[in-house]
């Protein structure tokens, strides 16, 4: 065995190692592969070896080595947030009290509101000024236990704005010590200056693609399946030119009217279908068949005050869940995966152990990194949290608590201050 240059002992290590090859189902969610009296080693980045009782002793240790002592307390894998927002200007206050007032949200973006006013705010901010504001937002969310984070665009809608926001996702995750994973969302919200030209929109969002695939800017392309916004049938070809690409497909799917986006997600071989709240039966069960999860997003559904997806649906259909933040300024300004948790075990009924191994485990296959983390195995990316406290459900039951003490993306360890830099 080589050398550690990072070791964790006397820990209630959650591994979520049984089966880490594949998502998790159903009551097998429950299932976190604990370790009453555990230690993990790593080295370079990579954990290397993990075991329980003194077997560390047996270990060699690196010069300089890091060694933390748990005394009991939680070590888990890092958090994956499988679905973000996170490229954007301005907020949107106003909006939230309108909606708490009894507006309701697709009215409010069919009038210029919403996602629109975010496209506005958005492409107003500098350069300097949005890559200031992501790099601030990925570094806060990294404090509260997140390892690997998806990043969409999104609020530029056209083309030319598009790249750009790619552009400085790209440039703001080589500034952070978490794994970004960037998503074209290609066709969030039609342009009310293109309202008579949906067919030209949604053809120059395809063809895009292309470029955003010979830079790559991307893994994914992304699109809002919703009755009002875009239809199935609209965003075939969208998601033909991504595949064609390489690019994984990802759906904002059946949120707020089953529209069938399930099951195009589940025709396509979708990486994943985010919101799925108004899903129909046929929808999961053929999101099951095909093996694409289901990233739920309670946070949305708290904010806009429509009915959370409920867990038993998904796991009686033999469905795969993630669960995500889904941060952005409109409709989950929520931060943090210890909130998503907490709310998915309230509004979705997940047990609190089915929601860590929905915000690990699942949430890395939900985005394609199931063989790389999630899971505390030998030969995963050394992404770690360690709790302060000694009993995970913590993590659902004391909500607005820190309870996260230290984070280590990929062995190394993440400063627990954030400054705004705006």
């Amino acid at each position: 065995m080589s050398e550690a240059d990072l070791l964790i002992r006397r820990a209630r290590m959650l591994t979520l190692g049984d089966h880490p090859e594949a998502p998790l189902v159903g009551a097998a969610m429950g299932e976190l592969g604990v370790v009453a009296d555990g230690w993990l080693a790593a080295r370079s980045g990579v954990i290397t070896a993990v075991g329980d009782g003194m077997g560390w002793r047996n270990l060699t240790l690196a010069e300089g080595a890091v060694v933390r002592d748990l005394g009991g307390r939680v070590l888990l894998p890092g958090f994956v947030d499988p679905h973000t927002h996170l490229c954007y200007g301005g907020q949107r206050w106003d909006e939230f009290a309108a909606r708490r007032g009894g507006g309701d949200y697709l009215r409010l973006l069919a009038g210029g509101g919403g996602i629109h006013a975010t496209v506005r705010a958005t492409t107003e901010a500098s350069e300097a000024e949005l890559h200031a504001l992501l790099v601030d937002r990925l570094r806060r969310a990294a404090t509260l236990g997140t390892t690997t984070i998806e990043v969409k665009s999104g609020y530029g809608l056209e083309p030319a704005e598009e790249l750009r926001q790619l552009r400085l996702i790209a440039k703001a995750r080589r500034s952070v010590s978490i794994d970004v994973s960037p998503t074209y969302l290609a066709a969030h919200a039609l342009p009310p200056s293109l309202a008579s030209d949906r067919s030209g929109f949604l053809e120059r969002a395809a063809a895009t693609v292309a470029v955003v695939s010979a830079e790559r800017l991307a893994e994914s392309v992304d699109a809002f399946v919703e009755r009002g916004v875009f239809s199935v049938d609209e965003v075939r070809p969208l998601a033909a030119a991504a595949r064609r690409a390489g690019l994984t497909v990802r759906l904002h799917a059946d949120q707020l009217n089953d529209v069938g986006a399930c099951s195009f997600a589940a025709e396509i071989g979708a990486g994943s279908a985010d919101h799925v709240s108004q899903a129909s039966d046929a929808g999961l069960l053929a999101l099951a068949r095909a093996g694409v999860p289901a990233v739920l997003l309670p946070g949305s559904s708290l904010f806009v005050g429509y009915p959370a997806p409920d867990f038993a649906r998904f796991a009686s259909a033999g469905v795969a869940v993630a669960i995500g933040t889904d941060h952005n300024p409109g409709t989950s300004p929520l931060e943090g995966m210890p909130t998503a948790i907490a709310l998915a075990v309230s509004l979705c009924r997940l047990t609190p152990q089915q929601a860590i191994a929905a915000a690990t485990l699942n949430a890395a296959h939900a985005l394609g990194r199931g063989g790389i983390t999630g899971a505390l195995v030998p030969g995963r990316r050394a992404d770690l949290i360690t709790l302060e406290t000694d009993d995970e459900r913590e993590l659902a039951y004391r909500l607005g608590v820190r309870l996260i003490d230290e984070v280590y993306a990929a062995g190394r360890l993440v400063p627990r201050s954030v400054h705004m830099s705006v």
